[in-house]
């Protein structure tokens, strides 16, 4: 129904002199989805501190719903299209009343941005003449300035004006690329994914990381892991994850550290792992859903012991979220339904009776003095599965 979408930007403005900078990323990620997505044809200008997206072709509702979710996004809204003139505008205005199911609409607003000040009419005039032609068209409507059941936007930019009724979320933030590169490392639970999704409006690039049990564990995670990494790859310009056969690892060192210590020390070698990986290939942070205090192994004490003897910058975006603020994330995003899925842990399997919360610094430093795995770790690096994900979600393995 819309050849035309207009993307509302986040935080670029405050870019000042950076902005051409941001702006160009973000275009580019436009421009990828759009060829992701096979829609040829399509221009995508800037005015006003806005993207105009055209297309020879009405966008469908995939490759709207792809463009919403481009971090650096804060809204966007299908339009139609017209000449700058008064007498387009209520025409245009009845043409989108009728994209519109209009059976539980009663009341109306008509709300106009006049951007080009060299139109005669003022965002005043306009709105009172436009939504007079509504209510005589449409005696059923009413007109409502707060609350209303439907809004309709009247945007007079430099070439052209824009009538939109729908105002789409999008994640906001930064354009994925412009914040450096980080590791992130996934599990199968509900609070990894959402860190994903808040670092990538940071304007994180991210290569995904997972710790794969074999063979104390089946498929069921790893196929998780898959399915929450169709979704989160959605939200980057290309990514990939790195699958590592950590259960034999897991099995050895749960045999030589104290059982209170498993946890932890399963945790501190995952980051050295993470931290070789990211030399490799030039990140700059590891990433965690740790939330504070949410699990044992997530308590100040065993957090401060863990960075300590971590060579890298560890970053916890949910480090204050509660778990119900997590969860809301979560489904908003799409991942909670997969995150819940029941399936084997191979940290619940070796977990501690009594796990510590309070580790001694002097054990934490004699374990690692005294048990060097960077041979062992670089191995199960260079032995990892390695696939891609393209911007529809899609997989392709790298052999």
């Amino acid at each position: 129904m819309y050849n035309t979408i207009i993307v509302n930007i986040d935080e670029l403005w405050l870019k000042g002199k950076n902005r051409p900078f941001y702006f160009k990323s973000l275009k580019n990620h436009i421009k990828a989805v759009l060829k992701a997505f096979g829609k040829i044809g399509t221009t995508v200008a800037v005015e006003n501190h806005r993207f105009i997206l055209n297309s020879d072709s009405a966008f469908n509702e995939e490759e709207i719903k792809a463009v919403g979710m481009i971090p650096g996004i804060n809204a966007i809204l299908p339009s139609i299209r017209i000449e700058k003139k008064f007498e387009n505008i209520f025409p245009a205005v009845v043409e989108e009343i009728g994209n519109i199911d209009m059976s539980k609409i009663e009341t109306f607003r008509i709300f106009t941005k006049r951007a080009d000040k060299l139109f005669l009419m003022n965002s005043m005039y306009v709105s009172k003449e436009i939504g007079a032609c509504v209510i005589e068209k449409f005696p059923k409507l009413k007109a409502k300035m707060v609350g209303a059941d439907l809004r309709i936007e009247i945007r007079i930019l430099k070439e052209f004006i824009y009538i939109s009724s729908r105002k789409i979320p999008a994640p906001g933030g930064l354009p994925v690329g412009t914040n450096g590169h980080i590791v992130t490392m996934l599990s199968g639970g509900i609070d990894s994914p959402v860190a994903s999704y808040l670092m990538s409006k940071r304007g994180c690039t991210q290569t995904f990381m997972f710790f794969y049990a074999y063979p104390m564990v089946g498929d069921e995670v790893r196929n998780k892991i898959e399915r929450l990494v169709s979704i989160l790859g959605r939200y980057q310009n290309g990514s990939r994850l790195v699958i590592i056969k950590f259960g034999e690892f897991q099995k050895k060192l749960s045999k030589i550290c104290r059982e209170e210590y498993r946890t932890v020390f399963f945790r501190k070698y995952m980051m050295d792992c993470g931290a070789i990986l990211a030399k490799k290939i030039g990140a700059q942070a590891l990433m965690t859903g740790d939330s504070l205090g949410q699990v044992s192994s997530q308590t100040l004490g065993n957090i401060a012991e863990i960075d300590h003897f971590t060579d890298l910058t560890i970053l916890r975006p949910l480090v204050g979220y509660n778990k119900i603020e997590i969860i809301q994330i979560a489904k908003n995003i799409g991942t909670f339904d997969i995150s819940i899925i029941p399936y084997d842990d191979a940290c619940s399997m070796l977990a501690p009776r009594h796990p510590v919360l309070k580790p001694e610094r002097s054990y934490f430093e004699e374990f690692v003095e005294n048990n060097d795995f960077s041979v062992e770790l670089t191995s199960l690096i260079e032995e990892a599965e390695v696939i891609d994900i393209d911007l529809r979600g899609n997989f392709s393995k790298i052999e």
